[in-house]
């Protein structure tokens, strides 16, 4: 969602307060969404000898989490390694895509004033900042890839973020 908004609301005799308090202009752009799905997979094991080694784990339990955290973001213990045996396809019981990762937040936002010197001069302030309340947005649990049991140390845990709050201001003149 985005807006641009022009408070022009202080009426009053000041000129001075006037001057400074009217004229800016705010843009905010608000982003919002749900966690993606992702998949625990098996890690560098073929157990269903399709010559691929992106299968899926065995569900053993609930990998559900009541408070997940980004050192835990699941039951790791809800899942088991399929091993390969020679001759014997094993698939995975785990569904594609039936966990979620954590959900997206930002607030990025414009602030900018033009100033007026003559009748063709034109000063514009402007400063700009994105992910402005510095909300933490988590990756998905083992970011560059899709869980795997192969990892344990990191199995199940967080590792990046997205960006962190970032401030700009520019000066524009037109002539």
């Amino acid at each position: 969602m985005s807006m641009n908004f022009q408070p022009d609301y202080y009426h009053g005799d000041n000129r001075v307060v006037r001057a400074i308090l009217n004229g800016w202009s705010i843009s905010p752009i608000i982003k919002a969404r749900s966690g993606r799905p992702f998949t625990v997979t098996n890690g560098n094991v073929d157990a269903n000898l399709d010559g691929n080694t992106n299968d899926r784990a065995q569900v053993i339990g609930d990998p559900h989490l009541d408070d997940p955290t980004a050192d835990r973001w699941f039951n790791i213990f809800a899942f088991q390694r399929n091993v390969a045996v020679p001759g014997v396809i094993t698939n995975g019981n785990s569904p594609r895509n039936f966990l979620t990762g954590p959900g997206y937040q930002s607030v990025d936002l414009g602030l900018s004033r033009d100033f007026r010197f003559g009748e063709t001069w034109k000063l514009r302030f402007r400063v700009e900042g994105t992910n402005i309340f510095n909300h933490p947005n988590l990756d998905q649990p083992n970011a560059s890839a899709p869980a795997n049991i192969a990892s344990p140390g990191d199995f199940g845990r967080i590792r990046t973020a997205g960006p962190m709050r970032k401030i700009q201001f520019g000066l524009r003149l037109t002539f």
